[in-house]
């Protein structure tokens, strides 16, 4: 048992794993705040930099490796609110790195510094992903809108249950609220008249008569 708790102190204290659990508690403390709710990202937050401070305090960490690190986070964070056309990514991506180099300052390098690998890793793998997330998000809003609200006007659809004050119309692909100056009964064709937020204005459709017969029957 004595071995297994000298092992994981051993890993804790270890510079690498430190950093590792810094960036990555870093990234779940955004996460979090990005997407509040689950639990997840807050745990997993709470848990790496925990972990990540036992390793700090139990090593010759610099403030101001800390600070550039916490500074590159910022950065990557900024690039969403202020597009830059990856500028902010880059310069987090550079920060991050110098911040790894200084983070364990050392005169002779010896092993309580951080390896290349790591120092190149972490940067590389965080504007890899902030880049992909980004361009998910830009993607998502030049993508047209699933329905054209402005296009129901006109549109043919039918009745799924009895609609006068009350009672929902399908139209367009997709069940709407609806109300009727006069009683109409299910399964009857309509046409839209006007529209109120989400909740439209039908009539029956004279019969065949030419309109948006986008609807259908399902």
């Amino acid at each position: 048992m004595q071995a297994l708790a000298d092992l994981a102190w051993q890993l804790i204290t270890n510079p690498n794993i430190a950093y590792l659990f810094l960036i990555l508690g870093l990234w779940c403390t955004v996460l979090a705040i990005a997407a509040p709710g689950s639990g997840v990202p807050e745990t997993a937050a709470v848990v790496t930099l925990a972990l990540a401070a036992v390793g700090l305090f139990n090593l010759p960490t610099s403030l101001v490796g800390l600070g550039l690190i916490l500074l590159s986070m910022i950065l990557f964070v900024a690039e969403t609110r202020l597009p830059s056309h990856g500028a902010l990514i880059l310069a987090g991506a550079i920060v991050m790195g110098v911040g790894g180099l200084l983070l364990f300052p050392s005169a002779d390098r010896s092993s309580e510094s951080l390896s290349w690998i790591t120092i190149l890793a972490a940067p590389v793998f965080s504007t890899a992903v902030f880049g992909f997330l980004i361009s998910m998000g830009l993607a998502a809003q030049r993508r047209p809108p699933l329905q054209d609200l402005r296009r129901l006007i006109g549109a043919r659809g039918v009745t799924r249950t009895e609609v006068g004050r009350e009672g929902t119309v399908y139209v367009g692909g997709e069940d709407w609220s609806a109300t009727a100056e006069t009683k109409i009964p299910p399964d009857t064709d309509v046409v839209v008249l006007d529209r109120t937020g989400l909740k439209l204005k039908v009539a029956p459709a004279p019969a065949g008569a030419p309109g948006n017969s986008s609807a259908g029957r399902v």
